[in-house]
């Protein structure tokens, strides 16, 4: 790509950028929405969770519930920020391809201002739920409540691309929210939190942002130590507490949101180059 085409695409990228903000600002409802998501699932965490599941001396398997909870609202809270984003514009946005207007840039300036939204939301998430909960500072590479957001940041946004690939895929935010529904089913049974998963099901795993976050959590909290002792088979090698295994969640985590990011960007190429033919 030569330099006048690179600083065409980034020129473009900034336009798109605040665009998409300046949407989010004048849609009070959905600003408002995104504004109030996280404190509200901070709110449920303090109703619902057991401050002291992890520091209790009767260590029950409330902590691993606890940390279920927190990855599950950001799995949902992800999706449900970006699957009308493409799907709403979908005419505009190959209406304006057809003029010379970059598919990558407006799929890329859209999870960029996700990514922008969602570190504050993950900011208010993680760092809300460990006032709520007393966690143990286990310090794998860093202080165990900055490895928490970082695992909230990234879990909501490679939820926010899967998302976006879904509203890609559908011409209507009906017909989307739909698959939403699935993806988030698929989000609590292939977490491996409700049942041991083996040969398909495992598969399955391997693409759900669910399970890498709870295998993050659960390195970051030394969760294996806290349920080893009911010998019910809740410890395992998804929550061993070392830097490899948090490393390999947070890049698992990485690739589901590129792959995903790139993913829509080819839908909407086909879809283009289908209207154009």
């Amino acid at each position: 790509m030569r330099f006048t085409e690179v600083m065409k695409f980034f020129r473009q990228f900034t336009v798109l950028v605040q665009r998409n903000l300046r949407l989010i600002w004048n849609d009070k409802l959905l600003m408002a929405s995104l504004i109030l998501q996280a404190p509200f699932m901070v709110f449920v965490i303090r109703l619902v969770v057991d401050p002291n599941c992890f520091t209790s001396n009767l260590v029950n398997v409330g902590s691993r519930t606890a940390l279920f909870i927190l990855s599950a609202m950001a799995a949902f809270m992800g999706t449900l920020n970006s699957y009308r984003e493409i799907c709403k514009e979908r005419d505009i946005i190959l209406r304006e391809a057809s003029v010379g207007v970059n598919l990558l840039a407006v799929v890329l300036s859209k999870a960029f201002v996700l990514l922008v939204v969602e570190i504050v939301q993950a900011a208010i998430l993680a760092f809300g739920f460990v006032n709520v909960v007393h966690v143990p500072q286990n310090h794998l590479l860093f202080e165990t409540n900055s490895e928490i957001f970082l695992t909230v940041l990234l879990m909501l946004f490679a939820s926010s691309a899967t998302g976006l690939l879904i509203s890609a895929l559908f011409k209507s935010g009906e017909t989307a929210i739909l698959v939403v529904l699935v993806v988030m089913i698929g989000q609590v049974v292939f977490s491996g939190i409700m049942f041991n998963l083996s040969g398909v099901s495992a598969s399955i795993a391997s693409v759900i942002v669910c399970r890498w976050g709870m295998g993050a959590l659960g390195a970051s909290t030394d969760l294996n130590s806290r349920l080893a002792w009911l010998k019910a088979g809740f410890d395992g090698p998804m929550y061993d507490s070392t830097i490899a295994n948090l490393l390999n969640c947070w890049q698992m985590l990485g690739l589901i949101a590129v792959v995903c990011i790139v993913a829509a960007w080819l839908v909407l190429q086909i879809s283009f180059d289908r209207k154009k033919g």
